[in-house]
């Protein structure tokens, strides 16, 4: 009896044995799957950091997202609603003002004088630089911010969010918002009344570089979300290490942001030397000095660090897609901070920092001549812009030093 059961216990253990086996090595399809998975993780925490699980990753992206998105729609209202009611109010104090005189030079028999000069627009009305520019980092909040929800709620990386946020989100809404705001800056400091030696074809090439570079980041990306969408498999590791078109995306992307932050850069040198070239700079205080560059030069120089960051995320893991086909830097906490999360909050603030005065023009004067109208145009309109009319600024700052000393 004792040998029976030693025998029957021997056999109990070795199938025992035998299923753990088939469970470990993934003879079974489902268990290999799951064993496949493990492996892909502690290679991926060798590489760039400890892996988050996706539900860490999107509770932390969607709180970024979400302080982003009620930021630039604070903003977003701030430069479309704040111009009708100022000048209204104005405007009603302004005619209220002018009935009364009239009534008191009627009353005591005199001439009534002349109509008083009514501006009906202080601010600019209708579609401008720096509402689109609002208008596209909104959407890119919304896009960003359906991904990380979608994350939390599957707790896995499938195509919806993949698509919303690595290929929508960054690859076509995040990189044309930035662009547009680099623009915009070339735009103001081309503009800027300081004794440049720039050569004026520089704010036609290096704007139409970008151009470029945002049609051949947005065309790769579209393909690649035509890719994914009408492909068979469902795992976004399997398109990832094995799809040539994702390949194509990073090389195109890495060398779209490399170039933005290049010309970024160069941007950074034309204004720095706008600033030094003034007359009156060197008679500026220290102070005041330090107050200008950082208003002006610090916003630059986060965007061109913050772009050159990502780009150099992209091309680390196109080369380990080359180098190492089993490995990826696209799981890890080094690309979550390096490549998704810095490089969005620090160029997304320093733009709403650069943008944040409203747009001034006086339009619909009534009862202005032509040639009177023309040189109100003419006048620098915002004074408070850190990229525009920089001998203003510097008298301002000098003043303010002056008076806190």
């Amino acid at each position: 009896m004792d040998r029976g059961g030693g025998d029957s216990d021997a056999a109990e253990a070795e199938a025992y044995n035998a299923a753990e086996s088939r469970v470990y090595y993934g003879h079974d399809q489902n268990y290999y799957t799951v064993h496949t998975t493990s492996t892909t993780t502690s290679e991926l925490s060798s590489i760039d950091g400890p892996t988050l699980s996706f539900r860490i990753s999107g509770i932390v992206g969607l709180c970024i997202t979400g302080i982003l998105w009620i930021i630039v729609s604070w903003r977003l209202l701030y430069h479309y609603s704040g111009w009708w009611g100022q000048c209204c109010k104005k405007r009603e104090q302004q005619q209220q003002q002018h009935q009364q005189q009239h009534a008191g030079q009627e009353i005591l028999g005199e001439e009534p004088e002349a109509d008083i000069i009514v501006i009906s627009h202080l601010r600019t009305d209708g579609f401008t630089m720096k509402r689109l520019l609002h208008i596209m980092l909104w959407s890119t909040m919304i896009v960003q911010g359906v991904g990380y929800a979608d994350m939390v709620g599957t707790n896995v990386s499938n195509k919806l969010n993949y698509t919303l946020l690595d290929i929508v989100g960054r690859g076509i809404f995040e990189f044309t918002t930035f662009v547009i705001g680099t623009i915009h800056w070339f735009k103001v400091t081309s503009k800027a009344r300081a004794g440049a030696s720039e050569k004026q074809v520089m704010f036609t090439l290096l704007p139409s570089i970008l151009i470029l570079a945002t049609i051949a980041v947005i065309v790769c990306s579209i393909f690649e979300a035509v890719v994914l969408l009408a492909g068979q498999s469902e795992d976004i590791h399997e398109f990832r290490s094995t799809s040539k078109i994702h390949r194509i995306s990073l090389i195109v992307e890495s060398s779209g942001w490399g170039v933005h932050a290049l010309v970024i850069s160069f941007l950074g040198c034309m204004v720095y030397k706008r600033i030094a070239s003034l007359p009156t700079y060197s008679q500026v205080r220290s102070r005041a000095k330090r107050n200008i560059i950082t208003k002006m030069i610090i916003p630059i120089i986060f965007c061109g660090l913050s772009y050159a960051l990502r780009s150099a995320w992209m091309a680390a893991d196109f080369a380990s897609r080359i180098l190492r086909p089993d490995s990826t830097f696209e799981s890890g906490l080094g690309w979550w901070i390096g490549n998704c999360w810095i490089p969005t909050i620090i160029p997304s603030m320093m733009l709403l920092y650069s943008i944040r005065k409203r747009d001034r023009e006086p339009g619909m004067i009534d009862g202005v001549s032509e040639t009177l109208l023309q040189r109100l145009n003419a006048e620098p309109q915002d004074y408070d812009d850190p990229f525009q009319s920089f001998h203003t600024l510097i008298i301002e700052d000098e003043n303010a030093t002056i008076g806190s000393g």
